[in-house]
């Protein structure tokens, strides 16, 4: 049988130096805390693809949502090949996110900001052709998330513009 004592039980010089390690205990997990969210921001592309895995998949995953997240998996679409005496190129797609819930459910999920989605002309081909080979037939859900530009990407945005008008 054993007795569990409380902090209140123990006498004062011990009380105190048990309140200092625990204290000390605390600032190394928020420290540790710290570290793996500084960690996880370096695996991402944008500040649009963090905001969305702390505040949308993050909370999910540690409800038990869900279970996989699996970050930048590479699809391959079509597949390297000759014709006649050209060499075509293999055509791949890597969503920012494949996340697998309990239920079974598979999501696939890009997030993009406004400046990037006009940039990417290519990207609604291979988003559609991601669509109708991969996740349609599979029975995965695709959701885009589209990110308000930022300062920096406005500006560039403008520059491009005003680049475009003066070749006009």
């Amino acid at each position: 049988m054993s007795m569990r004592m409380e902090l209140s039980d123990l006498p004062p010089k011990y009380r105190a130096q048990a309140e200092a390690q625990m204290e000390q205990q605390a600032e190394t997990q928020a420290a540790q805390a710290a570290e793996t969210q500084t960690a996880q921001a370096a695996q991402f592309d944008s500040r649009g693809e963090y905001d969305y895995y702390m505040g949308m998949i993050l909370p999910k995953v540690q409800r038990g949502e869900i279970v996989k997240v699996e970050s930048h998996r590479r699809f391959t679409m079509l597949p390297e090949k000759e014709y006649g005496n050209v060499k075509l190129p293999a055509m791949h797609y890597t969503p920012d996110f494949v996340l697998t819930y309990a239920d079974g459910t598979v999501e696939v999920v890009e997030v993009k900001s406004k400046f990037t989605r006009r940039q990417q002309r290519d990207y609604i081909h291979r988003r559609r052709m991601f669509i109708d080979l991969v996740a349609e037939p599979r029975g995965w859900r695709f959701v885009e998330h589209i990110t308000p530009d930022t300062a920096a990407e406005i500006k560039a945005w403008k520059k491009c513009a005003q680049q475009t008008e003066r070749k006009g």
